[in-house]
């Protein structure tokens, strides 16, 4: 009996440490409470909630998942089991867990709306629907479906039906956080950023450490071209939490976008040790290095991430990253994402310069000839192209053919300053090779011109 009575005092304990904000202290007492009474399925729960608190889900899931069995009948540990699921980012164990616990009849409103984010984020929208109107005939009011709902209509772009699920989720919970951030994500995708911008502000009143609230108002700041107010909310979110990643990612474009190239250096290579796998970091980090006139460790940066390309790569992105691998010359690098950009768009004139320059740096005369010729074809008044047929005839030593180049780019711009000093450099060629070659001529012309005579001296003896 003085066993049990010890085992509630270490759990109490805990209780009362984790209020104060003293998470390990607080595992320690409740993992004595577990060692004297195992098979206390209340106690595996506490610890699953201090191990929350500390941000180790995959413990807390463990620790619940322990909970649960030892409590069948209550269906509380299941449906916190889905809940963990879902955060750790496994849609498919989450939505498991919340059918099970779904057949309690004493189950939660929120265990619904937990399979509805689940389904929706294993895009099985239509089963997602279903799940929201068995929730519908089940409550009266359920805030929490309506929010899974509204998120799922606002990702597939049904302005309208999610802004009826948020406002309709706020009347039957005021009180409930992010409902109006999410109705301002609406107001500024259907064009009202201004509405948008009323209702975060009206949030963070009422919610002045909500970092999402901070994050959303600072990118719509950003959409909205007020750099200055948005970096002071993302400067808000780093005094909350001097660790996240989306503030310091949004404060690097900020700085990159207002030219600040030593600031958007230091946020990114502070974004790029926090996430190391993400794949843009790198690409960023490497842009504010070239506008800080670091194109050697731009290029590492690049190179790096031209090893990283993921195969479902955007085509902007992608786009980017090979353009930037040119400028710092790693065109090694660069040519075979242009030649699968091409690939993916034939006729896009942009990709395929870009690729003709790639083969003339890599000494593909032939290949890059074939390419401006077939830019030429479609856009007979590309100067770039004509450029670089010019200097690949010069190359080629077909001095002629590149004036004509020259000749014809000068005919479309005349004021062209490439094309003036390209063809200054070919009339140059041009007056030296004919003054090499003037005491050639003239020596074949004497040469000739004596033989001649005495071919006639020779005739007249005979």
């Amino acid at each position: 009996m003085s066993d049990w009575h010890q085992s509630e005092d270490h759990a109490e304990r805990a209780e009362r440490l984790l209020a104060h904000g003293r998470g390990p202290e607080a595992e320690q007492e409740i993992r004595r409470a577990i060692e004297i009474d195992p098979v206390r399925g209340e106690w595996h729960a506490a610890l699953s909630l201090v191990l929350d608190s500390m941000g180790r889900l995959e413990e807390a899931l463990a620790s619940m998942r322990q909970a649960a069995l030892l409590l069948p009948d209550d269906d509380r540990p299941t449906a916190s089991c889905a809940e963990l699921s879902l955060r750790l980012d496994r849609p498919a164990d989450a939505a498991e867990h919340a059918r099970r616990a779904i057949e309690s009849p004493d189950a939660e409103e929120r265990v619904h709306a937990i399979l509805i984010a689940a389904l929706h984020r294993l895009e099985r929208h239509d089963d997602a629907e279903l799940a929201y109107y068995e929730a519908q005939q089940r409550y009266e009011e359920m805030p929490c479906c309506l929010v899974a709902m509204g998120d799922l209509k606002a990702e597939t772009e049904a302005y309208d039906q999610a802004s009826w699920c948020y406002r309709e989720a706020m009347r039957q919970a005021p009180s409930m956080p992010q409902l109006r951030s999410r109705i301002a994500a609406v107001l500024a995708a259907t064009g009202r950023p201004e509405r948008a911008l009323q209702l975060h502000l009206a949030e963070l009143r009422e919610h002045p450490a909500s970092i999402e609230t901070l994050l959303a108002c600072g990118r719509l700041l950003v959409s909205m071209d007020r750099q200055p107010e948005a970096v002071d909310r993302f400067r808000r979110v780093l005094e909350i939490e001097p660790a996240n990643f989306p503030a310091h990612w949004e404060l690097g474009l900020a700085a990159l976008a207002l030219h600040r190239f030593d600031e958007a250096r230091v946020e990114f290579e502070i974004a790029r040790r926090l996430d190391p796998e993400m794949p843009l970091a790198r690409r960023r980090l490497a842009e504010a290095l070239l506008g800080c006139g670091e194109p050697g460790l731009a290029r590492v940066q690049l190179d790096d991430a031209a090893d990283r390309l993921r195969d479902d790569e955007s085509f902007d992105e992608m786009f980017n990253l090979a353009s930037l691998l040119l400028e710092v010359g790693s065109t090694a690098n660069a040519h075979p994402v242009f030649q699968q950009l091409a690939e993916m768009k034939p006729d896009d004139l942009e990709i395929l310069r870009r690729l003709a320059v790639c083969r003339y740096r890599l000494g593909d005369a032939d290949g890059g000839v074939a390419i401006s010729r077939r830019i030429l074809r479609r856009a007979p008044d590309c100067i770039r192209s004509m450029h670089n047929l010019s200097v690949a005839a010069m190359e080629d030593d077909r001095i002629v053919s590149a004036f004509l180049w020259t000749r014809r780019g000068l005919d479309v711009a005349p004021s062209d300053p490439g094309l003036r000093r390209l063809r200054s450099r070919i009339l140059t060629r041009l007056a030296w090779n004919w003054t090499l070659g003037l005491p050639t001529m003239l020596r074949n012309l004497l040469t000739s011109g004596m033989a001649r005579i005495r071919s006639i001296r020779h005739r007249r003896r005979d």
